[in-house]
């Protein structure tokens, strides 16, 4: 099998179309076309059945595409291995990684910068991403390395390092009654309206989690993105539970202001990977990179 070959095989089942596959690689069809053909030849399966317009995966290609995966992961471990041994410079190939909006927005902007500099040759696909997708795309080999906001990572596949805290707060516009207060307890939340991410995110099982604990059940709105929880808190809207790192500019700018909240929680910052992958040269500096700029006397 040609390594080539899995690269237009994934492609054409990624898409489940030959002419969106050729597009996607600069090929001609008759060239997509003529490279599964040679691979079924060598595995001596069909791999794609075609029911008049449409392409569907045999239960072989199903069986290939994860095997497929994993092979041209190792393959550019190979390549990394081999050039990065020699001049980081020269280190090639690309790096696939997601995490979190508040991490997409907050953390890592400067954390990819260094890498970039480092590796200036390095191509990083890089977006946001839940956990259960994160998840998802590590286990399946479409994922290189994530990075999560939780209290504690635990899946089979993944192997997690906390590089460092994320200290989560309550925001309200500056003229909130709660905001003169010299102390805001959680018992003090009841009769607010709180705006809270969604129910897949770790910030929210946390603050379920104490208001539970405080016996209380306040009016909740909620929200799927970052910045529009923000914008509803500096309108006035209700009380919201934020990452530090991602109101401190709106705190600067005195658009909201941080209640003194006696209740502390912070989230970790997990860096993920799969477990049976060995980390590579660009996984390895990455990792150093975010726990230099996200350690203590950085911060």
């Amino acid at each position: 099998m040609e390594l080539k070959h899995l690269t237009t095989f994934l492609a054409v089942a990624r898409h489940l179309s030959f002419t969106r596959a050729a597009q996607e690689l600069g090929y001609v069809q008759s060239s997509v076309t003529a490279q599964i053909k040679a691979l079924e030849k060598d595995l001596g399966s069909r791999l794609f059945e075609r029911l008049g317009r449409h392409v569907t995966l045999t239960d072989a290609g199903r069986e290939l595409r994860g095997h497929a995966r994993r092979m041209l992961t190792y393959a550019d471990e190979a390549r990394d291995a081999v050039r990065g041994a020699g001049d980081p410079a020269q280190v090639r190939g690309t790096l696939r990684i997601a995490a979190p909006e508040t991490l997409c927005a907050y953390r890592l902007p400067p954390v990819l910068r260094a890498l970039q500099d480092r590796f200036p040759l390095l191509r990083v696909v890089f977006g946001p991403d839940s956990r259960t997708t994160l998840l998802t795309s590590l286990r399946e080999g479409t994922l290189d390395a994530g990075f999560l906001l939780e209290e504690s990572v635990s899946d089979p596949v993944a192997l997690a390092e906390r590089l460092t805290d994320e200290p989560m707060v309550l925001a309200a516009h500056p003229g909130h009654p709660l905001a003169c207060r010299a102390r805001v307890r959680t018992a003090d939340l009841a009769a607010q309206t709180l705006l809270l991410m969604d129910h897949t995110c770790a910030q929210r099982e946390l603050m379920d989690r104490e208001l539970r604990s405080a016996g209380i059940r306040p009016a909740v709105m909620e929200f799927l993105s970052v910045e529009a929880l923000k914008r509803c808190a500096a309108a006035g809207l209700g009380v919201a539970l934020l990452p530090a790192v991602a109101v401190a500019d709106e705190t600067a700018r005195g658009e909201v202001a941080v209640l003194p909240w006696t209740y502390r929680p912070a989230l970790g910052v997990h860096l993920v990977r799969h477990k049976d992958r060995r980390p590579t040269t660009v996984l390895t500096a990455l990792a150093g990179i975010a726990r230099e700029l996200w350690s203590p006397d950085e911060r």
